[in-house]
This record gives structure tokens, C-alpha cells and sequence, in this order.
């Protein structure tokens, strides 16, 4: 076995690991979500793996072709594992393993650790023996956005918002990522709320339904967050919110959103505040 760096020529080779992969994890161990796997459309990944290649690392590993993926990137000095997938046929042989010591080396000197980890069994351990402890319970919630009212102060997310959103996200999340909130004002609608001149809160909502990531000063404002995503949603939500998070998990409870699936966040060290957010999902929680 092999692991070298990514580069662009590899994308295709990369989601089809992914999809492979992903797809296999789906049916066994979340089986009523198989149906709703996007596995029809690679190109959808492109743009979401293209920033990951442009603002941290990728790496393959071949045995004798691609049979795993890894990605990392670094923000604010913190750590995150993107992505960790290996074709089903190549289990068992410490390809995984493999493949986050070297992301791991990557990142040697971070101030924390960070990642998602799947609700496959070994998905836990292998970062538990990397000193990466859960943090909170990341739950899955879809249902139909609605007819929400937008709520008032509700104004576009502009770069010139950038300094009070690097604020909020330190406190929230425990890293600034502007270069992540460019992406995301790049292929979604960025919504900032505010109360005359001072900022409550922004999130993010996509075309495709995807609420977040989203974040408020104030807890109880992220109802209003939530309805602003929902004003801009036609047909079905879909949101993760942290287990810490009770103000907007009563919120999708009320609206009749569905529990679909769960995953874990785990980190070599305490997380700020996951009361107050509300992760993109996927590759840039």
C-alpha cells in the first residue's frame, strides 16, 4: 500500500472511493436513510472537495489503485479530519488507520483535534486511541421548511460582516474561518440578523434545503435564525444541531422536523460553546 498527496487530476478517483464507501455505511448501519443517499451525482462533491484541496490537504491510498481517502484542514490553529473513507473490500487491512496517522502528521503542532465521527462501531475508537473524546451528539433533523415569516432585522451576510462573525465563531466554535464563510457565501445564501446596528446571529441556507452552519450571541435568538432559513427554503429542510443545543432542538421538535440519523463530535479538547450553533454537516462541520 501506498499514500501520497492528492491533487486535482484525482477528484474522480476520490468521490468514487467516497461514494463507494459512504453508500456501504449507509445501508448497513443507517438503512432507513439508504433511499435518500445522494449517489446519482458525483459533480455535486466538486466544489465542496475542490475547497477542501485548495485550503488544507488530501491524501490517497493505493493498493495497487485508490482504495482510501483523507482529508484535513487547519483553522485558526485547530485541527479537522474532512474526511476519512475506505472502499469496503479494503477493510480490515489498517488502511483507515493509515491514512489518519498521516493527516494526523500533517497537522502535527494544532492546538486541538477535531472530527465527526460516523455511527459505524469502530468509527469511535480509532479516534478514541487518538485522543479524540465525544463532545456532543450531533442529531439529523429533515421535514417541509414551511411557510415561515422571515423575522425583522434580517439582512444579506456580507464580507464586511467578517470581523463580529470571526468573533462569534471563536466564541461558538473555537476557530475563526473566513476563508470556509466565503465558500459558503458562494453557494448559498449567508443571512445576518440584527437588531438596529448590533449583529444577533447569521446562518446559512442553501438551494437544496441544507440549513447551516449558523450561530447566535444570544441562545434564544436562534429561533429567529431558524425561521429565517426556512423563509428562504422551499420544500424540505434539513439541519444538524449538537445534543448541547436544547433551545433549537425544541424548535425542530415543534416544527415537526423528523430525526433522521446521528454522528458524534469528538475532540482532543473541550469545545466553546455548542449551545449557541449549528454545524454545516459533512466535510465542514
Amino acid at each position: 500500500m501506498e499514500i501520497r498527496r492528492a491533487s486535482g487530476e484525482d477528484m474522480g478517483d476520490a468521490i468514487g472511493v467516497f461514494m463507494e464507501a459512504a453508500s456501504y455505511m449507509v445501508r448497513r448501519y443507517s438503512p432507513e436513510q439508504a433511499a435518500d443517499f445522494p449517489g446519482d451525482d458525483p459533480a455535486r462533491f466538486l466544489p465542496m472537495w475542490g475547497h477542501l484541496l485548495d485550503t488544507g490537504a488530501m491524501w490517497i491510498a493505493d493498493d495497487p489503485g485508490p482504495v482510501g481517502i483523507a482529508s484535513a484542514y487547519l483553522r485558526d490553529g485547530w485541527w479537522f479530519l474532512a474526511l476519512l473513507f475506505v472502499r469496503p473490500g479494503a477493510h480490515g487491512r489498517g488502511i483507515g488507520s493509515a491514512l489518519l496517522d498521516e493527516a494526523l502528521a500533517w497537522g502535527r503542532g494544532a492546538a486541538a483535534f477535531t472530527v465527526v465521527a460516523s455511527p459505524t462501531p469502530g468509527a469511535q475508537a480509532l479516534y478514541l486511541r487518538r485522543s479524540m473524546f465525544p463532545v456532543w451528539v450531533q442529531q439529523q433533523w429533515e421535514g417541509p421548511a414551511g411557510e415561515a415569516e422571515p423575522p425583522e432585522g434580517l439582512a444579506p451576510l456580507l464580507p464586511s460582516d467578517e470581523p463580529w462573525v470571526d468573533a462569534l465563531d471563536r466564541e461558538v466554535r473555537g476557530i475563526a474561518r473566513p476563508e470556509d464563510h466565503a465558500f459558503w457565501r458562494r453557494h448559498g445564501e449567508g443571512l445576518a440578523l440584527r437588531r438596529g446596528d448590533d449583529p444577533l446571529g447569521y446562518v446559512y441556507a442553501s438551494a437544496s434545503g441544507r440549513v447551516g452552519p449558523a450561530a447566535a450571541w444570544d441562545a434564544a435568538d436562534q429561533s429567529a435564525l431558524l425561521r429565517a432559513a426556512r423563509s428562504r427554503v422551499r420544500g424540505e429542510v434539513v439541519l444538524q444541531v449538537p445534543s448541547a443545543n436544547w433551545v433549537l432542538l425544541r424548535e425542530v421538535t415543534k416544527a415537526g422536523l423528523r430525526l433522521t440519523g446521528s454522528s458524534t463530535f469528538m475532540s482532543s479538547r473541550p469545545m466553546p460553546d455548542g449551545s449557541r450553533y449549528v454545524p454545516a454537516g459533512g466535510a465542514l462541520a
